[in-house]
């Protein structure tokens, strides 16, 4: 599958799916419309001793956490930006179970996307899949993170480069840019409740559960199928010529934006929904 066919994927569910479904933003903490929260502000600098020692220990600790993500339920809130292309927001049930399994349901779903939220983590689950080196320090929302490169050992694999931002108290990633063979090069920020019980949807014994996700492209990587592309354009016809970006997105880039409510980690949930379906 190339890289058109793949993002095709991925938008009809996005976009072909849900595109008559009227989803309300409201509730969703999305703190992802602020062009700002790509910014990283300053650096501090340690020993390269103590640089790649932070980053092994912070590398570990975030892979054996992550390690434990097994079965995963979600109400998934999507918000796309797209040049000259105006889409409503959509509400609809995530899926994972690991390694591979993932799965967007609503009562018109039909094709599921090759490309899911979670493939960062399970690649980073096996520390015996890269290097981790550790390359300094940036701040990235007023938080401090170490900036980590991980280089994949199969060099010629799928995965070419990942370089995170790491935060250095709690080991969750902040941000992260993913170079792919098949995919080129996508940015992502990785946003944070508190942890507290009290807030919705928010899971403390499972800290690397981002409650939003900002993903970051190329425009010129999200092309449409030409009947889905004409009724979206006649949309916008009829809306007016509005052509505001919704995510702050700049000149020439696409964002897609994911709010999670978690309803059930490690439940069974996804176990059960998959077992309950025609294998893939």
């Amino acid at each position: 599958m190339n890289i058109v066919q793949r993002f095709t994927v991925f938008l009809m569910l996005i976009f072909g799916f849900f595109g008559v479904m009227r989803a309300d933003a409201k509730g969703w903490d999305l703190h992802v419309s602020d062009a700002r929260c790509w910014d990283n502000f300053g650096s501090n600098k340690l020993s390269d001793n103590d640089l790649q020692k932070d980053a092994e220990r912070l590398m570990d600790k975030l892979a054996s956490r992550l390690a434990a993500l097994r079965d995963l339920q979600a109400t998934v809130h999507v918000q796309a930006d797209v040049p000259r292309v105006k889409v409503r927001p959509l509400s609809a049930e995530m899926f994972f179970l690991a390694p591979d399994r993932f799965r967007i349901r609503s009562p018109r779903l039909a094709l599921v996307p090759r490309q899911n939220p979670m493939e960062l983590f399970e690649f980073l689950k096996g520390s015996k899949n890269y290097r981790a080196l550790g390359m300094g320090q940036e701040k990235v929302r007023n938080q401090l993170c170490l900036v980590v490169n991980v280089l994949p050992i199969d060099g010629g694999g799928d995965w070419q480069l990942i370089r995170l931002w790491i935060h250095q108290e709690t080991a969750r990633i902040y941000r992260a840019e993913m170079t792919r063979r098949n995919l080129g090069t996508v940015e992502a920020g990785y946003f944070y409740r508190s942890g507290s019980k009290a807030v919705p949807g928010a899971n403390p014994n499972h800290p690397d559960l981002p409650d939003s996700l900002l993903f970051e492209l190329d425009a010129s990587m999200m092309k449409l199928p030409k009947a889905l592309t004409a009724d979206l354009h006649r949309s916008n016809r009829q809306a007016g010529t509005d052509t505001s970006r919704p995510l702050g997105a700049p000149e020439g880039k696409a964002r897609v934006a994911m709010g999670f409510r978690w309803i059930s980690v490690n439940k069974g949930a996804a176990a059960r929904f998959f077992g309950a379906q025609k294998q893939d």
